[in-house]
C-alpha cells in the first residue's frame, strides 16, 4: 500500500489490486467507504479506474469500423462486460513523493485488439485530492474509448447529492440504457437527493456541469466533486441496503459503443494511433 499524506488529509492506494484508492480521510473523517485492511477484492474498495471504457458493453460485444468485437464477461455471471481492464489488473508503482504517486499499466491487444498504456497521476493538498486518468494507444489502428472513475463515498442518514445534469437514461433489467428521460424521473439531483430517500438507482445522467456536492452531516463533510469538461456523464450507483453510494464521472454513457446516436450524444470516441487522451476528477474537502 502507498499512503500520501498532507495536512490533515490521507491518501492510501493499492496498486496490485486494481491501481486502486482503499482510503482517502480528512483529519480523521471518510471522505470516501471504509476499506477492510489487506483487502484482495476490487469490489471492496474506495474507488477504482475504468479503461479503456467505462461501465457496461451490452454482452461483451459491438461493432467498430466494420470489424465484430467480442469480449470475455469479466463480472461473474452478470452478461454484460463492465469496466474495461484495469480494474482487474495489477498497476506497476512509477514516481512517488509526498503528495504525488504515479501508476502505470500496459495491456496487449488480445480480445480487445488494440494494444494501450493506461497511467494514473494522484495528487494531494491539505484539503484536495486529484486523480488524473490516462489513455494512450499502442496500436495502428484507431480504438474507441470512454474513461470513468468509480468512487465510493459512506452512507450515512443525512448524505446527498446535488448535481446539475439535463437528462437520465432509464435502463433494462440487465442496466443497459434505454430510454432518455427527464433528469428528475427518478430522483432529483437539481435540488439535492437525499440519498436515504432514493430508490434503487443504477442510472447516467446526461448534460453534467460539475461539481456535484456531496454533504454528510453525521460526519462533518462537504464534499465537491469536479471533474474535466470531457467528462459530461454523471453516473448514480444506489444500492437498496448498502452502506454505500457512488457518484461516478465518466466520458461516456453505458454501452456507448453500440449507441446509435452520435457520439456527442453518446460519448463514444475514437483514439488515433498513438495518440493519448485524459479524464480528471477532484474531490476538494471542507468541515460543515
Amino acid at each position: 500500500m502507498i499512503t500520501l499524506a498532507c495536512g490533515g488529509l490521507e491518501l492510501d492506494l493499492s496498486p496490485d489490486v486494481g491501481g486502486s484508492v482503499v482510503g482517502l480521510t480528512y483529519e480523521g473523517r471518510p471522505v470516501l467507504r471504509t476499506v477492510a485492511q489487506g483487502t484482495m477484492d476490487v469490489l471492496e474498495t474506495a474507488s477504482f479506474p475504468l479503461v479503456p471504457y467505462a461501465n457496461r458493453i451490452e454482452n461483451g460485444s459491438f461493432r467498430f469500423e466494420g470489424r465484430e468485437i467480442h469480449l470475455p464477461l469479466n463480472f461473474g455471471d452478470h452478461p454484460n462486460s463492465l469496466h474495461g481492464h484495469g480494474w482487474q489488473a495489477a498497476w506497476r508503482v512509477g514516481p512517488v513523493s509526498r503528495d504525488r504517486v504515479v501508476l502505470t499499466y500496459d495491456h496487449p491487444a488480445d480480445a480487445w485488439p488494440w494494444a494501450y498504456s493506461a497511467e494514473q497521476v494522484f495528487t494531494t493538498t491539505e484539503n484536495t485530492v486529484r486523480m488524473q486518468l490516462s489513455l494512450r494507444s499502442r496500436a495502428d489502428k484507431p480504438m474507441p474509448y470512454s474513461l470513468g472513475l468509480h468512487p465510493y463515498f459512506p452512507r450515512v442518514p443525512g448524505s446527498s447529492v446535488t448535481a446539475e445534469v439535463n437528462g437520465m437514461w432509464l435502463s433494462s433489467p440487465n442496466m443497459i440504457p434505454t430510454q432518455k428521460v427527464a433528469a428528475g424521473t427518478l430522483i432529483d439531483l437539481a435540488r439535492g437527493q437525499a440519498i436515504a430517500k432514493a430508490p434503487f438507482v443504477d442510472n447516467t445522467f446526461t448534460g453534467w456541469k460539475g461539481p456535484a456536492r456531496i454533504v454528510q452531516p453525521e460526519l462533518g463533510l462537504d464534499i465537491e466533486l469536479s471533474a474535466s469538461p470531457n467528462c459530461g456523464f454523471f453516473h448514480m450507483f444506489i444500492p437498496e441496503g448498502a452502506d454505500f453510494f457512488c457518484a461516478e464521472p465518466t466520458t461516456a454513457m453505458p454501452n456507448a459503443f453500440n449507441r446509435p446516436e452520435p457520439a456527442s450524444e453518446s460519448g463514444a470516441k475514437v483514439l488515433a494511433p498513438g495518440a493519448a487522451v485524459s479524464m480528471q476528477m477532484q474531490l476538494a474537502i471542507r468541515k460543515l
